[in-house]
């Protein structure tokens, strides 16, 4: 790790490769969010990036993110980023590569309260996707500055003046609008709340009460409500073990560590790694035992002899390792053939 704003780098070799790399017209500047990222940089891998989990180290990471399938339980669509993107803003991305996989678009989305943000809501709501992830502001609410505070659902909206009423009867109403994130900022008069007696109970500020409402608030609305319906707490409640066997299974294959470096690298690993999974997983569904597939992966199929095989020849017990070995060296062929005109670092 080196610091990029340390006169240091300078002396340092692999700085001076890296900068030497980046000069090149096949590589870009990576992008790193944080404080962290910029005041450290990898030399060795700088597509990753410096990220904190919880109480331990900073260690340099990339992130997976995955649609699952409900009913089958298979990889619809994966992506790779670094470690400092959030995950709450690939879900369109990833909708749409769903769709482009499979040819049918989702019925419905669930994912965790991160994922809970304005955008996404609305994302789906034009994509016609139901969505069921809990929204981040409700999980939030009651919480530091919003302790003991009354919620946004203690006010009525008033449609005909566009304004809200607080439960003391006083009106809110437009002030100021954010164009960046399309929503008008609506407030009462600071001498109104001043001599409100639910002043304490409303507000921390020592000003007057906000309240946003975006411009597509009814269609926020109406992806909320499915939010908290009935249907979506308990697809919430099925997506916890559903995405943690997908983990626990990929973990077997090396999921939790990077094997190489550089992120289209890590997305070849994750691509085999979600191929993999995805082929156990169908096996599953097989009527009838491998013999076809047995039969092409004999030896006598690959010498190409005509001589047939019993009919009631029964699949050897490595059938099914040797086929996932057969169609992950079929994949790496073909990503190898995506990737040669890069110029590998």
């Amino acid at each position: 790790m080196v610091n990029p704003t340390s006169l240091k780098r300078h002396l340092n070799k692999g700085y001076q490769r890296l900068l030497a790399r980046l000069d090149n017209a096949c590589e870009k500047q990576p992008e790193h969010a944080g404080a962290a990222n910029g005041a450290h940089i990898s030399t060795t891998d700088p597509n990753a990036s410096v990220v904190r989990r919880g109480g331990g180290k900073s260690r340099l990471k990339y992130q997976v993110h995955r649609v699952v399938d409900e009913r089958c339980e298979i990889i619809t669509a994966t992506e790779v980023t670094n470690g400092s993107v959030h995950e709450a803003h690939r879900m369109d991305s990833l909708l749409d590569a769903h769709a482009h996989n499979t040819g049918v678009s989702a019925e419905f989305s669930d994912a965790d309260s991160k994922h809970g943000i304005i955008e996404n809501y609305l994302g789906c709501h034009d994509r016609g996707v139901k969505s069921h992830f809990v929204s981040l502001e409700l999980g939030q609410r009651g919480s530091g500055r919003q302790s003991e505070i009354l919620p946004k659902e203690s006010f009525t909206y008033d449609e005909a003046a566009d304004c809200f009423v607080c439960p003391a009867g006083e009106r809110l109403t437009r002030r100021r609008f954010n164009s960046q994130r399309q929503q008008w900022e609506c407030t009462a008069s600071k001498r109104m709340c001043s001599r409100c007696g639910l002043q304490l109970q409303c507000t921390r500020s020592k000003a007057e009460r906000s309240l946003k409402r975006h411009l597509r608030q009814p269609a926020l609305d109406k992806m909320l409500s499915q939010a908290e319906s009935s249907q979506g707490r308990a697809d919430r409640k099925t997506r916890q073990h559903l995405m943690g066997r997908s983990l626990a299974r990929g973990t077997r294959y090396g999921i939790k560590q990077a094997h190489w470096r550089r992120l289209w690298r890590i997305e070849i690993q994750e691509y085999l790694t979600a191929t993999i999974q995805n082929m156990v997983l169908l096996t599953r569904y097989l009527k009838e035992p491998l013999r076809a597939l047995s039969a092409a992966l004999s030896p006598a199929a690959d010498r190409g002899s005509s001589q047939k095989l019993n009919r009631w020849r029964i699949p050897a017990p490595r059938t099914i390792a040797t086929l996932t070995r057969h169609m992950a060296a079929l994949k790496c062929v073909s990503l190898s053939r995506k990737f040669t005109a890069l110029r590998f670092a």
